[in-house]
């Protein structure tokens, strides 16, 4: 009776709310489980939009008569320099990316969306993202190899110091960005849709505090990134014979 009886109990003082603090800005714990493996098998190899890109990469190879290993070895590099150079440009990002986010961030005031009561949720990597993030990095490598291959041989872009011009330096680089913005822009859109986002979008969004600098920006589909980077390829395409690419611009 004693317990039933509200009245009888002293109030207890109230108590203010917790303030939460920001979260470290660190990679935490790995969590590694049976569920996020197998997740991260089936949305990379079970997933139509892999399908798809995997067959639009093969017609495109079959059309241009390249082979897998010019895809991603243009340069035709050692397989000891080809691990050193994507160790190397691991290095760089990591190192400007993430240690401009570690340096800068802590002495920013954080967003009004993230102060308050409510603790701000962090998504914990999972096998699932490791997953993504490897093969992204591998992605971007080549890209890199395939972009800076382009901009040496290609006869669109001039290479000649005396040839540099403002048409096709700064004023190219600025319409790369500016093309390559509008060309993401309804890309971005399209995998919203219901059909696309539950497929290569949706993963992106769990990242609902980005602050973990590269970490958190690159851990998206690959199927995303592919088709992001497809993107910057076709505004080089688009600049280069439009106002014209110079080699120091790109």
């Amino acid at each position: 009776f004693f317990f039933a009886v509200p009245s009888l109990h002293p109030p207890s003082p109230p108590r203010s709310p917790p303030r939460s603090a920001p979260p470290r800005l660190g990679v935490g714990r790995l969590r590694v489980s049976r569920i996020s493996m197998r997740e991260a098998l089936e949305t990379l190899v079970l997933n139509p939009a892999s399908a798809l890109t995997a067959a639009v990469a093969y017609g495109l190879m079959l059309r241009s008569g390249a082979t897998f290993g010019s895809l991603l070895n243009p340069w035709g590099l050692s397989l000891p320099l080809w691990v050193a150079g994507y160790l190397a440009v691991r290095m760089a990002l990591l190192g400007f990316v993430d240690g401009f986010v570690w340096a800068l961030a802590p002495r920013l005031p954080a967003l009004p969306s993230r102060v308050g009561p409510k603790p701000v949720f962090q998504h914990k990597i999972n096998a699932t993202d490791v997953a993504y993030l490897v093969v992204n990095s591998t992605v971007e490598y080549v890209f890199a190899l395939q972009i800076s291959h382009l901009l040496w041989f290609a006869p669109l872009v001039v290479r000649a110091p005396t040839s540099l011009s403002l048409l096709n330096g700064p004023l190219a680089f600025w319409m790369l960005l500016v093309v390559d913005d509008m060309l993401y822009a309804p890309l971005h859109r399209a995998m919203h849709l219901q059909a696309v986002y539950r497929w290569v979008h949706k993963h992106h969004h769990r990242n609902t505090f980005p602050a973990r600098g590269y970490i958190d920006a690159a851990n998206e589909h690959p199927v995303e990134q592919i088709a992001a980077l497809c993107l910057h390829w076709v505004a080089v395409h688009v600049v280069a014979h439009t106002a014209g690419g110079h080699g120091a611009g790109g």
